[in-house]
């Protein structure tokens, strides 16, 4: 298994997922790379080699011995607003044959070429052409918001919470994120909960303990980890370390 790790979206490839009855706050995309897989969504079983996943809809991804692509989206992201836009208010929809066609090679192709954060925002954005999608990183302007990200990324502390970075930067927690979201596109929430889940996956996959993992990404217990962990990818940090790569990357400049 490989997790890419961006500030709005967690991307995996793996060769085998077995995931519970789930769901979370996040879009997901899931693409068969060889032959279709079946899922429960929202009680209905559904048999398919692509799919996208509303937020807070219901589903499992019955076990599987086959490769596959997983992406998950922060639900207020621009990029997720160009698959909500596909999806329109249904619960799910099912990528046409022509576009599985054109993601699968292109997926075979490069993926295995990924050596950088910068081969993965080339890949990120061919992937998403392949889908139709219209999507561009955003460029972030106010310096107060550059300096808070470096916060997040640098912090030693525990303490990940909104108020504390908000202290930093002399600004409200409220005028905080508004300039978050207006020069991001994404919920501060949102990306300091996918910063804490990717800071203890990398610190996992380094060879800390998934408690000490835990404590140092600002979770409050390892079983705070293991429900996020759960709630976002069907599996905890436990399920996912064995023979996994994870490779932080950004896609805010």
């Amino acid at each position: 298994m490989i997790l890419y790790g961006a500030e709005h979206h967690i991307l995996v490839l793996s060769d085998t997922i077995d995931a519970d009855v789930h769901k979370h706050s996040f879009i997901q995309v899931t693409i068969a790379l060889e032959a279709p897989f079946d899922m429960d969504i929202e009680g209905q079983h559904v048999s398919s080699s692509g799919v996208i996943i509303n937020s807070n809809v219901t589903h499992r991804l019955h076990g599987m011995d086959q490769p596959l692509l997983l992406l998950l989206m922060d639900s207020t992201s621009t990029m997720a607003a160009s698959f909500k836009r596909y999806m329109g208010s249904q619960p799910y929809a099912l990528f046409p044959a022509d576009i599985i066609d054109a993601v699968v090679p292109f997926i075979h192709s490069t993926s295995l070429y990924i050596k950088d954060t910068e081969g993965y925002v080339s890949f990120l954005e061919n992937l998403l052409q392949h889908f139709h999608m219209d999507y561009k990183q955003p460029a972030i302007t106010d310096p107060r918001i550059m300096e808070l990200i470096q916060l997040i990324k640098a912090c030693t502390d525990s303490d990940h919470s909104i108020s504390n970075f908000a202290r930093q930067i002399g600004l409200s927690n409220s005028r905080l994120s508004h300039l978050f979201k207006e020069n991001t596109g994404i919920s501060l929430s949102g990306y300091i909960l996918l910063h804490k889940l990717q800071k203890a996956s990398y610190l996992i996959f380094q060879g800390l303990s998934i408690t000490d993992a835990a404590m140092a990404a600002g979770f409050d217990s390892p079983s705070h980890l293991a429900a996020t962990s759960k709630k976002l990818l069907g599996m905890t940090a436990k399920d996912i370390r064995k023979d996994s790569v994870f490779l932080q990357v950004s896609c805010l400049h």
